[in-house]
């Protein structure tokens, strides 16, 4: 079904057509009830700041953009990322240096409330990635191998709001979302919001940065 086998032993997407044949079982889909917990990392000054409630619409750049390439703005084409834990979130947000920086950027912790339908490719409900001919390297191969299948699954499930999968660097769950025009998906307002360099914070994030082993400043 799929094509040849990338760097990370990750198949090339099968075409929508394919896709659409499979399809989604009932229990691929990520279990999110009325509602699921979502923490986000984001800086509130500099460059591309993007709100906690907006999708960015420049790429691709991360693991599931389903931005068309070139890199560049796509105004149809917005993607949000968010984790179930707010350790996951931090990891994240803070991969490239591996130093929790609480003032660079003026970077916020939120967390919101959201009700998304999303396919799970982590592995935790269903087997969704080995029975489209790929595997659970989605969630770890090269960034360009990843966005090919974002492109597919989301060219081809427009049912879904994006994905769940696990964090590289968290080991808890992630969530992507792709912008849809027919539906609104972020509440009018966060459940909480704080910057990093608030004191209430600074004992959370001593001991997730003890957790994944970075530093903080």
């Amino acid at each position: 079904m799929a094509g040849r086998v990338g760097a990370a032993m990750l198949p090339e997407p099968p075409t929508t057509q394919e896709l659409a044949r499979l399809g989604i079982r009932p229990d691929e889909y990520a279990s999110v009830g009325t509602g699921m917990r979502v923490w986000r990392v984001h800086r509130t000054t500099g460059e591309r700041v993007t709100a906690w409630n907006r999708f960015r619409t420049f790429g691709p750049v991360l693991r599931f953009d389903h931005h068309p390439l070139p890199p560049e703005t796509h105004s149809a084409y917005g993607v949000w990322y968010g984790a179930c834990d707010a350790t996951s979130a931090l990891a994240e947000a803070f991969q490239t240096t591996r130093v929790i920086d609480r003032h660079l950027g003026d970077p916020r912790l939120t967390c919101l409330q959201l009700a998304p339908v999303l396919l799970d490719v982590s592995g935790e409900h269903g087997l969704w990635p080995t029975r489209a001919g790929g595997n659970f390297a989605l969630n770890m191969a090269p960034h360009p191998q990843t966005q090919a299948w974002a492109r597919a699954i989301s060219q081809t499930f427009t049912q879904i709001d994006g994905l769940m999968y696990t964090s590289r660097w968290g080991g808890g769950k992630c969530i992507v979302l792709w912008q849809r025009r027919d539906r609104e998906l972020f509440p009018p307002a966060a459940e909480y919001s704080w910057h990093l360099a608030d004191t209430r914070l600074t004992s959370r994030i001593a001991a997730a940065a003890h957790r994944i082993g970075y530093d903080i400043i």
